[in-house]
This record gives structure tokens, sequence and C-alpha cells, in this order.
């Protein structure tokens, strides 16, 4: 299924907007679709931090990549 380019802009916004970071259960509750939020990560606009945490790979390197888990 192709994922429409409203839905990857809508994406990028919540991202950025959520301070750059967002949890799975989040963005779903937010109304990105699982397949948008793993297109995103496929296509390396957002890359996994931990289990069900992803952040845009644009954003600034973590300076403690360990507590963002916590």
């Amino acid at each position: 299924m192709q994922i429409s380019r409203n839905g990857f802009t809508r994406a990028r916004r919540l991202f950025a907007k959520h301070k750059r970071m967002l949890r799975t259960r989040d963005a779903i509750r937010l109304g990105i679709h699982p397949r948008t939020l793993y297109a995103l990560r496929d296509s390396g606009e957002i890359e996994q931090v931990g289990r069900g945490l992803y952040r845009l790979s644009t954003a600034r390197p973590l300076s403690s990549p360990d507590l963002v888990l916590v």
C-alpha cells in the first residue's frame, strides 16, 4: 500500500512538535498510522532508538542515549 505524501508531512510535523521523539503508542494515539511510521523508519527519516521509541534522524545526537530509554 502506498503511503500518502500528506501522511509523511503530518507525521514529520508531529515528531517535530514533540521534541523530535515519539513512542509508537503515542504516535498512533496522535493519528500516525503504523504503516506510515514504519515507512518513515525504512526510508531513514526516523530512526529507532529503542524498542518502540523513534526519533527524527535530523535531530541532534543524543548526549545520553541510555537515559532516553528510561
